[in-house]
């Protein structure tokens, strides 16, 4: 039984819509197209089917196949992901370095995601902007994988922020904007609208901040997820203030100060807090 055979069986048996199947993870016709047997999905794609299915991912594959075969890789892409979120750059490194031979064998997109982990190390670990800003450009126009390709351009986006190049910057974070489509991952278009938005306030256009930032929080909110939305509305009330609507912007502070403190964010939160305070001075 082919792939799209055993979605679609597994799917019928525990009596899951197309739709159902598809929530949060991918657009219906994605599904379909994918049952039909018109396009093979990816890594990311098929594990978040599979969880959704109540299924291991052994059970589309074969324990002997080769898509069965990159389990390995795709958990140490998982927890790479971890770190990053959580910015452990040195615990990023030792995956990396305790993996050379796992790493060394990939092909296609798991090979692209290692090699943007590289990028990501000379800048953040090494602290070499210009090293990881040469390798990113360079590795970007290759990468197929389009979620993969906006998280490199905003990476390259990201760089260009550390070294206060705010122009630059910007035109890379609207590359990535351009490049959103309706089945791209909500948390990898929430990056890039978070890290579009601080470029914009740190250029002074706080009207364009403004705009990227609701379409942020339209996308989180969209999605029922904290994700963000703390950051989302603290640049709300940063971009508000800065346009002189004082009362929408206390009030933006205090609706992320409650995200930051349910998130147990004590940083974010200090900082909300004391935006917070010293608008109401001026009130």
């Amino acid at each position: 039984m082919k792939l799209g055979e055993k979605i679609k069986t597994r799917r019928k048996e525990i009596k899951m819509t197309q739709a159902d199947l598809a929530d949060g993870i991918c657009t219906q016709a994605m599904i379909s197209r994918i049952e039909k047997k018109k396009v093979r999905p990816s890594r990311e794609l098929m594990e978040k089917v599979a969880e959704r299915l109540e299924v291991s991912i052994h059970y589309f594959y074969g324990e002997d196949s080769i898509e069965s075969r990159y389990s390995k890789t795709a958990q140490l892409c998982k927890i790479i992901r971890q770190h990053l979120e959580r910015r452990e750059y040195e615990s990023v490194s030792y995956l990396i370095e305790s993996n050379e031979e796992l790493i060394e064998n990939t092909v296609g997109e798991d090979k692209d995601f290692f090699d943007w982990i590289k990028g990501l190390l000379f800048g953040y670990r090494d602290g070499d902007n210009d090293k990881a800003l040469e390798y990113l450009i360079k590795m970007e126009t290759g990468v197929k994988n389009g979620e993969l390709r906006v998280e490199v351009i905003d990476s390259i986006g990201n760089q260009y922020l550390r070294k206060k190049d705010y122009a630059k910057a910007e035109a890379y974070y609207q590359k990535g904007f351009d490049s959103f489509a309706e089945w791209m991952n909500h948390e990898k278009k929430a990056k890039l609208l978070l890290n579009y938005s601080i470029c914009l306030s740190r250029k002074g256009k706080y009207a364009d901040c403004l705009d990227k930032v609701m379409q942020g929080l339209e996308l989180v909110i969209e999605k029922k997820t904290l994700f963000l939305l703390g950051d989302f509305l603290y640049y709300k009330g940063y971009s508000l203030e800065n346009l002189g609507q004082t009362e929408e912007a206390v009030e933006a502070y205090q609706k992320a100060q409650t995200i930051f403190d349910i998130q147990q964010n004590e940083k974010y939160l200090l900082i909300t807090k004391l935006a917070k305070e010293k608008l109401e001075l001026t009130q």
